[in-house]
């Protein structure tokens, strides 16, 4: 992207600001810097923030040692070095402003710290709404990244597949989709794998431990990526030799609710409508109590972002947004079924962003010794 792009994102803040009646945005977090700078950094504990006004230019106050990286954002630079007080200097920066919207990543010791300095003329607002409307139409630029994390994503669940055999632990195939991760060119894992086999998978985020793999039975498998800082999530479920009756129904079930969610979201639609229209499904089916979380979450430059599609949001789809659609069933000491595709809305409805085969005949494994 050129610099005017990132402009313009801040130029877009600055306008919601104004027509929120607030007088300045805190942004602190990182995926929000970097959409309004073109700079992913980290600086740990040190305080730092970039200010927005309606009225003023983008300021960044931040710590010296991290000079050279914020240089390329474009924007005005407020240094503090060792002994002096970053809370200090931000407010310097907000000048008269007291209505001032701080985004929910910044650790409060900081937010405390300005309101003491600020004694009784900060009023501090939650700016998460600000940039998740933002953040929730994704560009050109963001789908390419998208579509390109999730490529990826499709073939590391597939080249993994082929490495579920009996014996094989949950921990050993975690450990093996770091480097299968590598090996596709992603920048690393977005979020801590889930392999989870047959009872185990009953718990939707279950922790890879040393259960070995058996055969008849499921094995859960969530995971994704990274490219350019935007996120790839994926779910399958494989099955090693012959399902059983019961395996063969749930998921079943599971592929049509997903199905049905896919074909349910489109402009217009309210995302608490989606999850209704899957959850609907699941419980005629007879397994309404063991869907035990909601539909699905946006995804961008965070795994969990909004929009949520999740049951009672008002919030309706638009084109641009990015989620996942994942219903799952989960029976306790049993197994577990969940099946995840990311999603962009178009004009026409949802387009499933994932390729990776998902039918029942695609997903049973043969037994390999």
């Amino acid at each position: 992207m050129t610099s005017n792009a990132w402009e313009k994102r801040r130029a877009r803040l600055m306008r919601e600001i104004g027509a929120a009646g607030v007088d300045a945005a805190l942004v602190t977090a990182r995926p929000n810097v970097y959409y309004l700078t073109g700079v992913w950094l980290d600086t740990g504990e040190r305080a730092s923030a970039l200010i927005l006004r309606p009225d003023a230019e983008p300021v960044w106050v931040v710590h010296e040692m991290f000079q050279e990286e914020t240089a390329r954002a474009n924007v005005r630079r407020v240094l503090w070095k060792d002994g002096e007080s970053p809370h200090r200097r931000i407010l310097d920066v907000l000048g008269r402003a007291e209505r001032v919207a701080v985004d929910g990543a910044w650790e409060s010791r900081h937010l405390m710290a300005c309101l003491e300095l600020a004694d009784g003329g900060l009023h501090p607002l939650d700016a998460d709404p600000l940039m998740s409307a933002l953040r929730g139409r994704k560009d050109e630029v963001e789908l390419a990244h998208l579509e390109r994390a999730s490529a990826m994503a499709d073939q590391v669940v597939q080249a993994l597949a082929n490495e579920i055999r009996p014996g094989v632990t949950e921990a050993e195939l975690a450990k093996r989709l770091e480097a299968l991760w590598e090996a596709a060119g992603s920048e690393g894992m977005s979020f801590p794998p889930i392999v989870a086999v047959g009872e185990n998978g009953a718990a939707p985020h279950h922790e890879p431990d040393d259960t070995p793999v058996v055969a008849g039975t499921t094995v859960i498998v969530d995971t994704g990526g990274l490219h350019r800082h935007y996120v790839s999530d994926i779910t399958r479920t494989y099955i090693l030799g012959e399902p059983s009756e019961e395996i063969r129904a749930v998921y079943d079930c599971v592929l049509r609710a997903q199905e049905i969610g896919i074909a349910t979201a489109k402009p217009g639609v309210t995302l608490g409508e989606v999850d209704d229209a899957v959850r609907r499904f699941i419980r005629e089916a007879g397994y309404g109590p063991y869907f035990t979380h909601r539909t699905g979450h946006g995804v961008g430059l965070d795994v969990h972002e909004a929009p949520y599609v999740v049951g009672g949001n008002a919030q309706v789809l638009e084109p641009g947004m990015v989620m996942s659609i994942e219903p799952g069933i989960y029976l306790p000491g049993k197994f577990g079924v969940r099946i995840e595709d990311l999603v962009v809305i178009e004009a026409s409805g949802a387009r499933s962003l994932n390729r990776a085969p998902k039918r029942l005949e695609a997903v049973c494994l043969k037994v390999q010794g």
